[in-house]
């Protein structure tokens, strides 16, 4: 008599779920970071969810907002990670190895030139934000809530920070989006963040190799992930190929 037993299916770790998303106009930069995220995400044995949909109600970059309420209101995972397409992975670490798991939403906060001018000759002024390219979320009710509240901030729909502007609204870092004045973040919206090192999201610019002397720097060296943002699609696909040794 044969017996055959059937091959068992990976059992994956619930503890966190990477999340990402593109389209067929952004293929060729997303399928690159797919193929990394992937990488990633076996090596630690997480869950992964990448949606490659052409057909989304709002723009596209909005897609992280909807993709985390729908995976919190399922509630698999104890944490989901949010990558944009245009992430990249340059060393094995376990991010939840670098958090306080007692927070809800976390982000890489960082300074920013200020589109508010100064009455005075190279005197600029700086304000904080956050950029969620790398956009890390315990499954909470309160961050829920936050990220539901994002979504419905409708005057950003057409904002060119989209979900970004309207996640900075709702944490009260609005400096960048109307008055100088209207950065007041309670401390009751940021004791329920952690705030990410730059390590986790580290940006060049197009002139990473030779970068402006009067612009704020983003890149942190010996990064953990590379966000390509801000930059041009061509300008991604070279720098990818120049600097492909930095990545896993």
């Amino acid at each position: 008599m044969f017996s055959f037993l059937k091959k068992n299916k990976k059992i994956l770790n619930n503890e966190l779920k990477i999340l990402s998303g593109y389209n067929f106009h952004y293929r060729k930069v997303g399928q690159k970071s797919e193929e990394n995220i992937i990488k990633y995400a076996n090596f630690f044995n997480f869950d992964y969810e990448i949606n490659k949909t052409n057909k989304f109600e709002r723009h596209f970059f909005w897609l992280k907002i909807k993709m985390l309420i729908d995976n919190l209101e399922n509630a698999s995972h104890k944490f989901y990670l949010w990558l944009d397409a245009d992430t990249f992975f340059c060393r094995y670490e376990n991010i939840l190895n670098y958090i306080d798991k007692t927070k809800h939403i976390y982000v890489n906060r960082h300074l920013c030139n200020s589109k508010h001018k100064t009455n005075y000759t190279n005197v600029h002024y700086v304000t904080v934000g956050v950029n969620t390219g790398v956009l890390l979320v315990r499954n909470t009710k309160w961050s829920l809530n936050f990220l539901k509240s994002v979504w419905n901030k409708k005057k950003y729909l057409n904002h060119y920070w989209g979900d970004n502007a309207a996640f900075m609204d709702v944490m009260g870092y609005k400096a960048e989006l109307s008055y100088l004045e209207n950065n007041r973040s309670s401390k009751k919206i940021l004791n329920k963040f952690q705030f990410l090192s730059g390590l986790w999201n580290s940006m060049p610019r197009n002139d990473y190799e030779k970068p402006k002397d009067n612009l704020i720097s983003y890149y942190y060296f010996n990064p953990i992930i590379i966000h390509l943002a801000g930059i041009r699609r061509r300008e991604r696909l070279k720098f990818l190929k120049n600097h492909k040794h930095l990545l896993i």
